[in-house]
């Protein structure tokens, strides 16, 4: 048999690509996540020249809760970002890690001290430029 040696490395392969996927909002369920404040705190071009204009990477912070900050991105969006601009984060229930763009805009549950501690994060980003 000799088509069985090669057989268990293509099961292989396609268990370790399968693995290597990035996980989109869409492989979740919508009730597994909550809405928080964030920032975006960098926009970039894609390095391909081919794409259009339009920036299509950025990072922003986002806030679990007043004391907890996380780091987030977003890849291929056809919007031009501004630095600054406070933005809605959805993130998973039980992973703070797995987060993704909402929507712009203020957050109806965001607190004062986040919107101090996101000033302070922006500002120490612009400072790095």
């Amino acid at each position: 048999m000799w088509w069985k040696g090669k057989f268990n490395y293509l099961v292989v392969l396609v268990v370790f690509f399968s693995c290597l996927k990035e996980k989109r909002y869409e492989d979740f369920n919508e009730k597994d996540f909550y809405e928080v404040q964030g920032i975006i705190t960098k926009v970039y071009q894609t390095p391909s020249v081919f794409d259009s204009s339009y920036n299509k990477l950025m990072d922003y912070t986002y806030a679990v809760n007043d004391s907890v900050f996380l780091n987030g991105s977003e890849k291929e969006f056809y919007k031009a970002w501004n630095v600054g601009d406070p933005i809605i984060v959805l993130v998973h229930k039980n992973d703070c890690k797995i987060n993704f763009y909402a929507r712009d805009g203020l957050s109806k549950n965001v607190t004062d001290e986040q919107i101090r501690q996101l000033s302070l994060v922006l500002d120490i980003e612009l400072n790095k430029n």
